[in-house]
């Protein structure tokens, strides 16, 4: 446990740098609070004004008149320059849309006609993938529009069979609007929008968290550079501690940045970062183990400190792009979104935006047991190579 002592000293050349301060706290918190104010209602117009072509998914279990008339006449007929409209068995569809190879999909209950009859509001399952905001929107709505304007005596007076129970038109008159339209589930639970407060909290908290990783292994690179570590290793520190224990510092550092800045946004924004607080705050510990041990591997084939900040910056700013700090993702194909989770950054936002958008716990593991595996495998790789390298050095 001969580690200790040195990430207690990285910790306390932290506490006591006023700059590092000012990069790792207030500058994450100006940045969200400028993306957010500035582009609040930018998402919200995308998602009204760009409607590209989509094919949504219908398992009709209702084969009554109105499930015939929402499927046939308004989503195939009047929305055909937006809509496709395929039918699948409801398992189908399911693994269609877990497979991605759909994006959204409807399940009509059985009840469905009768229920909209009676007042009772529509019963539809809504389903679809994580990150698609616009082509769920679009359907709901169309859902609900049709819900409160369909003309349902004149449809009535056309069905084979007489509605019972006397004048239905009242308790139809009596019953709409006053009952939710629209039962919406998802794949993965995602039952609320992510505002844009929300995301930049998210998209900007990783990025400076990676940034946190690249200050932190230049500081390890510059120290092998002046002879630190040389004298070091003169106190009795194996190479292993020496490793482990700045990387437990790193981790640190960076689990007390993430604190700061989901309590400061929190706090400050009213940013929801979900009903989750374990799934936020394992998931974060997962994300700093992912990228601390993608920045040891790095720096165990850099020599320079000054070679390290270049390229550990421009690859900073270029994993922000991909990982959609800067750009949003739902801006992205569904296959670069889907390759971006092999980025720490992207696999941690895309997870967070899952557990804002109400995901639970047991939703995000495969994220979180990816993110601690992939930081262990960079870290093992990167200790192999640097102890390789030092056998060679002083054999």
């Amino acid at each position: 446990m001969k580690f200790w002592w040195l990430s207690w000293k990285d910790l306390l050349l932290v506490a006591r740098d006023k700059k590092a301060f000012l990069t790792l706290i207030l500058m994450p918190l100006l940045l969200i609070a400028i993306l957010g104010s500035a582009f609040g209602n930018m998402m919200k117009e995308d998602e009204e004004i760009t409607i590209k072509k989509f094919t949504l998914g219908v398992v009709n279990l209702d084969q009554g008149q109105l499930s015939k008339v929402l499927t046939d006449e308004v989503f195939s007929k009047s929305l055909s320059k937006q809509i496709q409209v395929k039918y699948y068995q409801e398992d189908e569809l399911y693994r269609k849309i877990k497979d991605h190879k759909l994006t959204v999909g409807i399940v009509i209950e059985k009840d469905f006609t009768q229920s909209l009859m009676t007042g009772k509001g529509t019963k539809v399952k809504l389903l679809s993938v994580p990150d698609t905001v616009i082509h769920t929107t679009i359907v709901q709505n169309v859902i609900e529009q049709f819900s409160r304007t369909i003309p349902i005596e004149a449809v009535a007076s056309q069905m084979a069979q007489p509605v019972q129970g006397g004048n239905p038109s009242g308790a139809i008159q009596e019953g709409y609007g006053k009952k939710p339209l629209l039962k919406e589930t998802t794949i993965d639970a995602k039952t609320k929008p992510v505002s844009s407060f929300q995301y930049y909290a998210a998209a900007m908290g990783v990025m400076f968290l990676l940034m946190t990783v690249v200050q932190g292994v230049s500081t390890m690179i510059l120290e092998k550079e002046q002879d630190v570590f040389q004298r070091l290793l003169l106190t009795n520190l194996t190479y292993p501690n020496y490793l482990f224990g700045k990387m437990l510092g790193l981790i640190i550092i960076c689990l007390t940045q993430a604190f700061i800045i989901i309590a400061g946004t929190r706090l400050i924004f009213g940013v929801d970062w979900g009903p989750s607080i374990s799934g936020i705050a394992i998931m974060t510990l997962a994300f700093v183990v992912n990228a601390s041990g993608l920045g040891v591997l790095a720096g165990s084939f850099i020599k320079t400190e000054q070679a390290f900040n270049v390229a550990g910056m421009f690859g900073t700013q270029i994993m922000a792009a991909l990982g959609g700090s800067m750009v949003p993702l739902y801006v992205f194909p569904d296959w670069v979104v889907f390759v971006t989770k092999f980025l720490p950054n992207g696999l941690a936002l895309q997870t967070y935006l899952d557990l804002m958008s109400g995901a639970a716990f047991t939703k995000i593991l495969p994220a979180i047991g990816g993110s601690i595996g992939l930081g262990l495998l960079f870290f093992a790789i990167g200790l192999i190579r640097l102890s390789l390298e030092r056998r060679g050095k002083y054999a």
